[in-house]
């Protein structure tokens, strides 16, 4: 059978209070029911395995509150990985991960093992991106309610008891009808990343531009009150002019300086100036030196780094491609030795390797792949932290040499203007050239300003025309992707519809309006489902139609791969609300029939007090059928 990604299935799940082992049941793909009588622990057992897959509970039965851990072995769109969870009244519990099975898991030290908090910070991520990213599931964020949690998810996989049973969702005060929206179009395959990201994007451009144009109204209203068309041409020849006429005055100066000076000697003062002026800009040129090293050195860094994050960015993505290459080629065959060329005995088990003869485990490189994946991206988190320590770092050490370089100019001026001092009482005529070269120097360097601010002209209305086209292409990707999420959206809802329509026609004769149904309508923002329009129905019916929805969207995604449900469903509430015997086990067979008719791979974990005899197999159920006497969870001291 066919797989469709994204796919969850729990393959085992095993319960411990204290030291003691309370549950531990195998799970298979396609249906899975929990049977026992009422009050026997069935729900708890269904609550575990969504407080195991990474939904937040804090209210737990008498029984559940004994118990301390539960442990989830899982596939995560065919990754093995196993999940476990303290029992906490508390919530927001963390995760600990390890990539394979639980039997190796169990023998595994605390080393292999990873922690996940319940929610992402700077420098650690979430069990819920761990679990998206394996499971291929987009991140989805929306700008009212933050990130969209597996918690978020598992609440419209989970039809349980106690939340309103005319509601899509399991019950959560405060829920956010946009949050239930993208919720429902993130499974529908209606979501696309992009679509979030360029819509910040396009608020980012559009705040920046008109910081840019209010910046560039400031620049040419202060330009037109200086009379003068400032563009770089004009300030290359104003340059070019000053520059001249500062080599004319140093001329004029270095004559003047040659028959006025017939010893070249100083006086002690000036010669204590000169010296003591020498050591700041030699003290200046030193730190200048020390502080371009570290930031060469930074950047270096910085350039090394973005290749090591690049590399390990591509690494993810062929471990993804890694997994489906290895799935297609299977166990590899050699013809001949690769050690000494020798021809290789075709005849061999076909579960061991052809090669060293050990046994063949299918599941290893899945495993290692998963654990791998995981690693990597903790070191592209750690790398970018480190990375921007390391931007910071450079902008600090850029704004250092900004202030030395200043230092030392004035510095380097200061002795220059003492190494021309005579050592006698200087001619008026050398005073004036010196203030003349005084002058063209501050001529320079306002011009230099000026540049700058050409510069920044320039800059600004290149900056200005790149936001400009920046916003139109945001503008046009963001319509494109609104029409084609929408196109998407209103087909799977008709896909899940229909496969609503077909369970509520299979009912029995109890619901005239189930009976002669032409259309179901669902709203997820609203978080409720209506036939032709009509909403109110008997309590049986209304449980009945809210199990036909959580396993209509099921069977749906099961024949459309474009569909990011990951085929996992929970349902406890199959008679509920006053449903027949007769009714509930009809129920049963229909849903056991698309199982079974299904043609990719699926789970669906329901929990019955009233089995359909067809069903009472194997094949079907999970564990024994749990009494009052009995219960699901074996503790020691067995309840009475």
């Amino acid at each position: 059978m066919m797989q469709f990604d994204p796919a969850l299935f729990v393959t085992r799940m095993v319960i411990q209070s204290h030291s003691r082992t309370v549950y531990d049941e195998l799970f298979h793909s396609g249906l899975n029911i929990v049977r026992g009588e009422n009050a026997s622990g069935k729900s708890t057992i269904l609550n575990f395995l969504f407080y195991g897959l990474g939904g937040d509970l804090s209210e737990w039965s008498d029984a559940a509150r004994r118990c301390t851990r539960v442990i989830v072995e899982a596939e995560l769109s065919g990754k093995p990985v196993t999940l476990s969870r303290e029992v906490s009244q508390s919530p927001r519990q963390p995760m600990d991960v390890f990539g394979g099975p639980y039997e190796l898991a169990r023998k595994a030290p605390l080393s292999e093992w990873q922690r996940y908090p319940y929610q992402r910070s700077q420098s650690r991520e979430s069990f819920s991106q761990m679990l998206f990213r394996l499971l291929d599931l987009p991140e989805v964020r929306t700008e009212t309610s933050g990130n969209v949690t597996i918690h978020q998810v598992l609440r419209l996989l989970y039809a349980d008891q106690l939340s309103p049973i005319d509601e899509l969702f399991r019950y959560e005060p405060f829920d956010s009808a946009l949050l239930r929206d993208a919720v429902g179009r993130l499974l529908c395959g209606a979501y696309d990343g992009s679509l979030y990201e360029n819509e910040l994007k396009l608020r980012e451009c559009d705040k920046e531009l008109n910081v840019v144009s209010g910046e560039l109204r400031s620049l040419f209203s202060v330009l037109g009150q200086t009379g003068v068309s400032l563009t770089r041409s004009w300030i290359d020849a104003e340059r070019a002019r000053i520059l001249n006429e500062q080599n004319k005055n140093q001329k004029e100066i270095e004559e003047v300086e040659a028959k006025l000076f017939q010893a070249p000697d100083m006086d002690q003062v000036s010669r204590s100036a000169y010296g003591k002026a020498y050591k700041e800009v030699q003290h200046y040129q030193e730190k200048l030196t020390a502080v371009r090293t570290q930031r060469d050195a930074n950047a270096l860094e910085i350039v090394d780094s973005d290749r090591f994050i690049a590399s390990l960015e591509e690494k993810l993505t062929a471990l993804g491609d890694t997994s489906l290459v290895a799935e297609a080629i299977g166990n590899t065959q050699f013809r001949f030795c690769p050690s000494c060329d020798a021809q290789l005995n075709e005849s061999h088990d076909v579960k061991s390797c052809h090669l060293c003869k050990s046994p063949f485990d299918p599941d290893r490189s899945k495993r290692r792949i998963a654990a791998q994946i995981n690693e990597i991206v903790l070191q592209v988190r750690q790398s970018r932290l480190l990375q921007a320590e390391r931007i910071k770092r450079l902008e600090n050490l850029d704004r250092q040499l900004t202030e030395l370089e200043g230092l030392w100019r004035t510095a380097s001026a200061r002795l220059r203007e003492l190494s021309r001092l005579p050592s006698s009482e200087a001619q008026e005529h050398l005073r004036l050239l010196q203030r003349q070269a005084g002058y063209l120097d501050r001529q320079l360097e306002d011009l230099e300003q000026r540049a700058k601010i050409v510069d920044l002209l320039n800059a600004l209305s290149m900056r200005k025309e790149d936001l400009s086209a920046e916003i139109g292409r945001l503008r046009m990707a963001i319509s494109t992707a609104r029409a084609s999420q929408q196109s998407r959206f209103e087909f799977a809802k008709r896909e899940i519809s229909q496969e609503v329509l077909g369970l509520l026609h299979d009912d029995l004769l109890r619901e005239e309006a189930f009976e002669i149904s032409k259309h179901v309508e669902f709203d997820f923002a609203a978080n409720r489902v209506k036939v032709d329009e009509q909403s109110y129905f008997s309590a049986s019916s209304r449980a009945y139609l809210k199990t036909s929805f959580a396993a209509g969207f099921l069977f749906a995604a099961t024949k459309d791969k474009m569909f990011r449900h990951p085929r996992f469903c929970m349902i406890d509430i199959v008679e509920d609300k006053g449903m027949e015997p007769d009714r509930t086990r009809n129920l049963q067979l229909q849903l056991a029939k698309r199982c079974e008719n299904a043609t990719s791979r699926h789970q669906l974990i329901f929990a019955t007090s009233m089995i359909a005899p067809e069903l009472e197999d194997n094949g079907f159920t999970v564990g024994r059928f749990s009494t009052r006497q009995h219960h699901t969870l074996q503790f020691s001291d067995v309840q009475k």
